[in-house]
C-alpha cells in the first residue's frame, strides 16, 4: 500500500555568499519523505547535510539563500509562507529539530524544564505556566529522564541526558516531522544504542516521520527505512536501507560502506579500505559528475557536462551515475 508523502523537495539549491564567491552547499536536491517513515541522509563533512536539514525550518545563516526549488510539506510549499506565519504555524509546531551538539544547544542559565516549556508557550498561548511545566516533565519522563531532574540546569545533566532533553524539546509541540542532526555525536557507544532505541520507540509510538542526518552510516542502518547518500551538495543514491547495504550502486556509496570494519570479511579485517582524495571545493565544483576525481570507474563522459541524473536501477533504487556498479558486473 502506497503511503502519502509528508514532504517532497524538488530541485532545491542553497548557496552561501562568501568573500570568495558562492558556495553551492545544496545544488539541485530532490527528496521524498513518506508519512511515518524514517529517512537517513549520509555523507562526508561539508557535503551539505546540515544545510539541507536547517532548510526544513528556514534556519539558514544570514549569508545563506535559497536560490531555487520548493519544499512541499503536507501539500503546501513552506517557502511560500512569510516568516511570521512559518514561525507560528510550521516551525516546531509541525516540523522540529534535534540540533547537533546537545552540549551547547541548551541555554546554561535556564532550567531544563523551563526551556522545554518555553517552546510550548510560543505555540500554545492558551496553556498556563503550570500546565506547560507539567507537559515538560511528562516529556522528560517519555525520554526516560526522571521528571524531578527538570528543575536542574543543563550542566547538571550528562551528555546522554542532555541529548534526551533535546529530543523532549523537539517533541514539545507534537510535530509531524522531526529532523535529527547527528543525534549520537560525542556519545559513547552504550549511550548511542540507548538513544537509537529511544528514537525508534518514539517514532513508532507517536507515528513520527523522521529525518536522521549523520556521517555514520552504521547509525543510519539502525534507525532508518530509507537512505539518501549525499555528495558535494547533491543526492547521488537513494533506496531502502537494506538494499543500499546489500547492493550499493554508486561508487561513492560503495566506498562509504567499505570503510566500516566487519567481523565477517577477513580481507577487510586485514586491509583498511578508504576513499582516495578529498571532497571538492564547492566554490568551484568539478564539471560533470562531482565524484569523478575520486572515482575508480570514471571515464571521459563522467568528466564532462551534463551531470548524471537520477535513474532507476532495479526496484525502487535510484542512482546518479553514468557507470553504476551493477552494470559493470
Amino acid at each position: 500500500m502506497m503511503m502519502a508523502n509528508i514532504l517532497e523537495i524538488k530541485d532545491l539549491r542553497i548557496y552561501y555568499e562568501t568573500k570568495n564567491g558562492e558556495v553551492k552547499a545544496v545544488d539541485g536536491v530532490d527528496m521524498v519523505i513518506e508519512k511515518g517513515t524514517s529517512v537517513g541522509l549520509a555523507g562526508e563533512s561539508g557535503c551539505g547535510k546540515t544545510t539541507l536539514g536547517l532548510s526544513f525550518l528556514k534556519l539558514l545563516p544570514t549569508n545563506g539563500k535559497i536560490v531555487s526549488g520548493s519544499m512541499i510539506f503536507d501539500g503546501e510549499d513552506i517557502y511560500a509562507y512569510d516568516e511570521k506565519v512559518f514561525r507560528e504555524d510550521i516551525r516546531w509546531a509541525q516540523i522540529s529539530m534535534i540540533f547537533q551538539g546537545a552540549m551547547n544547544a541548551l541555554n546554561p542559565v535556564f532550567k531544563v524544564e523551563d526551556q522545554i516549556a518555553e517552546a510550548i508557550k510560543l505555540h500554545d498561548k492558551s496553556k498556563r505556566k503550570k500546565e506547560r511545566l507539567e507537559i515538560a516533565r511528562n516529556l522528560l519522563r517519555t525520554v526516560d529522564i526522571d521528571p524531578a531532574m527538570g528543575s536542574h540546569y543543563p550542566h547538571e545533566f550528562s551528555g546522554g541526558m542532555r541529548q534526551r532533553a533535546m529530543i523532549a524539546m523537539a517533541l514539545a509541540c507534537d510535530p509531524q516531522l522531526v529532523i535529527a542532526d547527528e543525534p549520537t555525536t560525542a556519545l559513547d557507544v552504550i549511550v548511542q544504542k540507548q538513544l537509537m532505541d529511544l528514537l525508534r520507540r518514539l517514532k513508532d509510538e507517536m507515528n513520527l516521520s523522521l529525518v536522521v542526518i549523520s556521517h555514520d552510516i552504521s547509525v543510519l542502518a539502525e534507525l532508518c527505512d530509507y537512505l539518501n547518500i549525499m555528495y558535494a551538495g547533491r543526492i547521488v543514491e537513494w533506496a531502502e536501507i537494506t538494499e543500499i547495504f546489500r547492493n550499493p550502486q554508486h561508487h561513492y556509496t560503495h566506498g562509504l560502506i567499505s570503510t566500516f570494519p566487519t567481523i565477517e570479511d577477513e580481507e577487510r579485517l586485514e586491509k583498511f579500505i578508504y576513499i582516495k582524495g578529498a571532497p571538492p571545493n564547492l566554490l568551484n565544483p568539478p564539471s560533470g559528475c562531482r565524484f569523478h576525481p575520486r572515482c575508480p570507474a570514471a571515464t571521459d563522459v563522467c568528466r564532462q557536462d551534463p551531470e548524471p541524473k537520477m535513474r532507476l536501477i532495479g526496484e525502487n533504487h535510484y542512482v546518479a551515475c553514468h557507470h553504476p556498479r551493477g552494470e559493470e558486473q
